[in-house]
């Protein structure tokens, strides 16, 4: 694919092609996906560095009333976060599971990858857990997503993640098999280790996303630091040694983009 950044070899949080971010996500079961399946397919995109600006969804009910509450509920999501819905597609099949889908589109501001950790930076994981009803999630979405394009634009982020399938210690896993690199931990923000919550990891040494984050009020949290030591370290106890590390870089299937420093 012509100008194709991101794609399946990289396999980050979303697609990139030129200045374009695209991402899709699902199925969700549908009582899942109209409570928060858009606010979590559009979190890809910001996390890549991208401003999102519609989308689309394809949605499996067992009747006509089971798709309209669903649509409704999707409709919350979508004016909450300001991704509005301009097509798709529903059918309502009684012996099939109710489930939805969504793609989400963006514009790039700036490309962050995942697999950009630097010696010395500093992991935060930057805003609440996604939980809730619709209205706290947009809330808790909204305040990350803008605290986010703030820091991009006024600091220099090295890499980023979603915390999503996997959990925090997953995705930070993911991160530093992809960059080479080790991490000492110095703060464990959620003990469960795999759980999906949708907040953001940074990796970066400006100390000034602190104070965008105060700006914003979004919490943000220091985890660690950044090493060349291949070896994941909780305090000074060795969790990962240097062998499994090595081990699961040389099964992992990625590979890093290769990207200018300069704006698209």
């Amino acid at each position: 694919v012509e100008n194709l950044l991101f794609g399946i070899r990289q396999g980050d949080d979303a697609i990139v092609v030129k200045d374009m971010v695209f991402n899709m996500e699902g199925p969700y079961h549908l009582n899942i996906g109209r409570k928060t399946g858009l606010i979590h397919t559009t979190s890809d995109i910001v996390v890549m560095g991208a401003k999102p600006l519609y989308g689309f969804d394809a949605m499996q009910a067992k009747n006509l009333k089971e798709a309209e509450d669903a649509a409704e509920d999707i409709k919350k999501q979508s004016d909450g976060i300001n991704v509005p819905i301009v097509g798709g597609n529903t059918q309502c099949l009684k012996n099939l599971e109710s489930c939805v889908s969504f793609f989400v589109v963006g514009k790039m501001i700036k490309p962050i990858p995942d697999s950009n950790l630097q010696e010395n930076d500093k992991i935060y994981i930057l805003g609440e857990a996604i939980e809730g009803e619709i209205g706290d999630r947009v809330k808790k979405a909204n305040t990350k997503f803008e605290t986010f394009l703030d820091m991009i634009e006024k600091t220099e982020i090295n890499a980023a993640k979603d915390c999503s399938r996997g959990g925090w210690f997953g995705n930070l896993t993911e991160m530093l098999i992809k960059s080479k690199k080790g991490i000492i931990i110095n703060n464990i923000p959620y003990t469960e280790f795999s759980k999906y919550m949708g907040n953001y990891l940074i990796s970066t040494k400006d100390e000034g996303v602190i104070d965008i984050a105060m700006q914003h009020k979004c919490p943000i949290t220091e985890i660690g630091i950044v090493t060349n030591d291949l070896e994941v370290k909780i305090g000074k106890e060795v969790a990962v040694d240097k062998e499994k590390i090595l081990n699961l870089i040389d099964k992992f299937p990625f590979k890093k983009p290769h990207l200018k420093k300069e704006k698209i």
